[in-house]
């Protein structure tokens, strides 16, 4: 028997309130639920018959009774984790296919070409890197703005993955001075490092602002 939309919302409340946050993940396990009650939900069942069959959902999802709540903890942790392993490897796919493109190649090539031609304009060099170190910002507010949508286990995933090439670039340009005693990083360290870094970083906002249109679609049928 199918589900009424409150039956629904009445499941995906107790997901929420099992500390399931992530609405990605949520939707995951409601339909593992609302499958395994319609198989056995009859229309002259109570609404107290309906819930023992939620229950018993759940419990075959693997919930553990917590009086503190959180019974779900354990599996929410492990289809976090599978997101993430995901994750990971779909980021990787899309910078070797990004990288085979003529025209990557060529965006990349003329970003190289221009940080070379300056290689002596110290201060158009660091302008460069705070401007997509801003535009990087701007980016991420962005997507805060649009909360809800941003609670996803996915995007949450990503933005941490996406935000690596700036760690990676603070490494390469303070490290030296710290840890090695550099008063001065040559221009030559700087560029190459630039020139490694920013790509990494464009490519990966670009892939970003793909996945995030896709959640925003699902996202959107589910308020309607």
């Amino acid at each position: 028997m199918e589900l009424t939309k409150e039956q629904v919302k009445y499941i995906d409340h107790l997901l929420e309130n099992e500390g399931i946050k992530f609405w990605d993940i949520r939707i995951e396990m409601l339909d593992h639920v609302v499958t395994k009650v319609e198989k056995k939900l009859k229309l002259e069942h109570s609404n107290y018959q309906f819930k023992e069959l939620v229950q018993d959902a759940f419990v075959k999802l693997g919930w553990k009774e917590n009086f503190n709540g959180g019974g779900l903890d354990h599996v929410f942790q492990k289809t976090l984790s599978e997101y993430s392993k995901n994750n990971r490897k779909n980021i990787l796919e899309y910078y070797k296919t990004y990288f085979r493109k003529l025209k990557s190649l060529f965006l990349i090539l003329i970003f190289w070409t221009y940080l070379f031609i300056n290689y002596n304009n110290v201060t158009l060099i660091k302008y460069t890197l705070l401007g997509f170190l801003c535009l990087f910002l701007i980016f991420i507010l962005g997507f805060f703005l649009k909360y809800k949508v941003f609670q996803s286990s996915k995007l949450n995933s990503l933005i941490f993955l996406v935000s690596l090439p700036i760690a990676l670039l603070n490494i390469a340009l303070n490290w030296p001075k710290v840890f090695f005693g550099f008063d001065k990083l040559s221009n030559l360290y700087v560029i190459i490092i630039s020139a490694i870094v920013i790509p990494f970083l464009v490519i990966g906002m670009n892939f970003i602002y793909e996945e995030f249109k896709i959640a925003q679609n699902i996202y959107k049928k589910l308020i309607k």
